[in-house]
């Protein structure tokens, strides 16, 4: 898995922008039906996850399109990154209310933050491992 995320660094912007213009497409389509699973007790809706793990993976290609070759995150440039993409959650979900059949939701903004926050910690924790192991190797 290391070795995966140290050879995708150097394409790592480009997979930026494929997944933001794909988040912008995605939220432009109107009327896009919400999937649920039908349980005995209660209807669990799958939007939320999907809002986590595609905010968290944009969350990881973000921090990873802006990290040096020794994985060191700037703290300051952390922190400008995930306030940046916070506004960009907000902002997209304000934009879906242009959107025929669409609408905005307070539920979905918190998902999309959950999902940054969550691929925030878990970049801070890889990035450390990466960085400890290209240290042992010089």
């Amino acid at each position: 898995m290391l070795k995966l995320i140290i050879f995708l660094r150097p394409f790592a912007r480009y997979l930026l922008i494929a997944w933001v213009l794909t988040i912008i497409i995605l939220s432009s389509l109107p009327n896009i039906p919400t999937l649920k699973i039908h349980t005995a007790r209660a209807e669990i809706r799958l939007d939320y996850m999907m809002h986590f793990c595609e905010y968290g993976v944009l969350t990881f290609m973000a921090h990873l399109s802006f990290t040096g070759k020794e994985f060191k995150i700037n703290y300051k440039k952390f922190i400008l990154i995930t306030v940046s993409l916070i506004l960009f959650a907000i902002l997209d979900e304000l934009h879906q209310k242009l959107i025929p059949g669409r609408t905005y939701s307070l539920k979905d903004i918190v998902s999309n933050v959950t999902g940054i926050l969550a691929a925030g910690l878990f970049t801070l924790i890889v990035f450390k491992v990466i960085g400890n192991r290209l240290k042992k190797l010089e």
